[in-house]
């Protein structure tokens, strides 16, 4: 197997530049691009479903295009959503707890109590 180049991953590093001079209050996230996908940026949050929302929502990406999975038998659940930005798809994954507090109140993903 031949192995990429450092400049395969340009595109994913210039989107992480752009989002950070676009958005330079949001919570910050672990950032991560791979050579397995050279066109994909992945934006992580953990412990604060909060942080997700807020790049979701300053991203216009849809609650309807946010997934939820959960834990089995256990507290934690996770949520991703992807949108494509500058040909590089950006995926936002944020981890919490079933309850969060912090969780946009019309957010469908948020558990019932």
């Amino acid at each position: 197997m031949t192995a990429r180049p450092m400049n395969s991953l340009a595109a994913a590093v210039a989107t992480l530049a752009s989002l950070v001079e676009r958005f330079p209050d949001l919570p910050a996230a672990d950032a991560a691009v791979s050579t397995i996908f050279p066109d994909r940026l992945s934006l992580s949050f953990h412990g604060d479903l909060g942080k997700f929302e807020a790049w979701r929502s300053a991203m216009d990406i849809s609650h309807a295009l946010v997934s939820r999975e959960e834990e089995i038998g256990g507290p934690l659940m996770w949520l991703n959503a992807e949108t494509v930005l500058d040909g590089v798809t950006v995926r936002l994954t944020g981890y919490g707890l079933q309850k969060a507090e912090t969780v946009d109140q019309a957010a469908p993903w948020e558990v019932a109590t």
